[in-house]
């Protein structure tokens, strides 16, 4: 698709500044990988999916964040540090820097008090940066892409069973087949009489026969070409949906042995 075409324009732009720059471009053709895996791929469909969703929730992050910054720089500037791999580091001298030192380390770690805390004051700032930053924030992004994988799953099921139990023609359900009398079965209807198969190349013989050869169409050809032509919207014409007539004996022996039984009971 119109995706796939943009991946290959700039694969293609980083081989070319691999050839006339630096190898260090070939390592974006790493990421071709992913296109040899389907769960990779949903990965990728994950954060694709509802990136506007998580584009929102991190902006809002941003902004939760840029409020406590202003907060620690009015009243706590000298008081706090953030607190990375056991080392208290990087103080907010100013408020440029203390809101820079917040979306770099606010996400992972929460300001730590270098003086003796104030009573009531410092917990109280600790619980609600805590909630509100690392656990309430995290929790969301975390809880959008886990729906989402569950979305995906449910869909992905519900496309197979409709695939297995159901004719993708008819649309009739597989109990219908398999048990009826004459007919030999579910497996034998999709693989012989509603053969997909045989619907593609029906659809791409009759375009190609009206493309090259349009005087030749019979009536029954040239009245399909104008339904594909028309649009997958206008196929139910020629789709016999929730019809076939490779049931329809089974059906009139069922009236037949409806009516039979009847009649007997009148005469009795």
């Amino acid at each position: 698709g119109a995706l796939y075409d943009k991946y290959y324009v700039v694969y293609g732009i980083f081989a070319i500044l691999a050839a006339v720059h630096t190898p260090m471009w070939n390592a974006f053709h790493l990421v071709d990988i992913i296109t040899y895996s389907s769960h990779l791929k949903d990965i990728l469909l994950v954060t694709n999916r509802h990136y506007l969703r998580l584009l929102a929730t991190v902006f809002m992050g941003l902004i939760f964040v840029y409020g406590f910054a202003v907060i620690i720089f009015v009243f706590f500037s000298d008081q706090i540090v953030y607190n990375v791999d056991d080392d208290l580091v990087f103080m907010c001298d100013t408020l440029w820097g203390c809101v820079q030192r917040a979306v770099d380390l606010g996400f992972r770690n929460t300001p730590v008090f270098t003086r003796d805390p104030v009573p009531v004051i410092t917990p109280l700032f600790n619980l609600i940066y805590f909630l509100t930053i690392n656990t309430i924030l995290v929790s969301i992004i975390t809880g959008i892409i886990i729906d989402t994988f569950a979305e995906m799953r449910e869909t992905r099921d519900q496309v197979l069973e409709e695939v297995t139990t159901k004719c993708v023609i008819c649309r009739k359900g597989h109990h219908a087949f398999d048990q009826s009398r004459n007919h030999k079965g579910f497996i034998h209807h999709i693989t012989v009489e509603h053969s997909i198969w045989a619907y593609v190349y029906l659809k791409y013989h009759i375009l190609a026969k009206a493309n090259y050869s349009p005087e030749t169409l019979s009536n029954v050809e040239l009245f399909v070409a104008k339904v594909l032509l028309e649009g997958d919207s206008k196929l139910w014409r020629i789709i016999p949906l929730h019809e076939t007539m490779h049931l329809k004996d089974d059906s009139k022996n069922k009236s037949n042995d409806d009516g039979s039984s009847s009649s007997d009971e009148e005469e009795e």
